[in-house]
């Protein structure tokens, strides 16, 4: 992975294609790429490997990255006793993945997890 930090772009090789992606939104459900930030993807590949490709033939997608209004994300039981949560990473949902994961098997099977987790639970937002 090549990162572009001005524009704070990560690209990526994918076989014979390349990922470029880079951009986060907060807005809700909406899965409209705009054009401003397509075009500095575009510029960002233009800028660092001039000529690598035909932007013509590029396919533009979004994603949806959940995220909690605080930053943490939500790590443990509900009001439910069978209904847990591992949600809200947002940017660092890949790198983050398996220490949740393990937080929340201990906290599954009454282990005391390797961090404090008091404030990752969704009680956080009812104090």
């Amino acid at each position: 992975t090549v990162m572009d930090e001005t524009y704070k772009v990560a690209i990526t090789r994918l076989g014979d294609r390349i990922r470029v992606g880079g951009t986060a939104e907060i807005s809700g459900f909406d899965l409209r790429l705009h054009e401003t930030r397509r075009r500095t993807l575009e510029h960002s590949v233009g800028d660092l490997f001039p000529g690598s490709g035909d932007m013509r033939s590029a396919s533009f997608w979004c994603g949806l990255r959940p995220m909690t209004p605080d930053g943490p994300p939500l790590i443990g039981r509900t009001e439910f006793s069978n209904l847990y949560l591992n949600t809200g990473h947002g940017t660092l949902g890949w790198t983050m993945a398996c220490g949740s994961a393990k937080v929340l098997a201990d906290i599954i099977s009454n282990r005391v997890p390797d961090i404090n987790v008091r404030d990752l639970g969704p009680e956080r937002y009812q104090r």
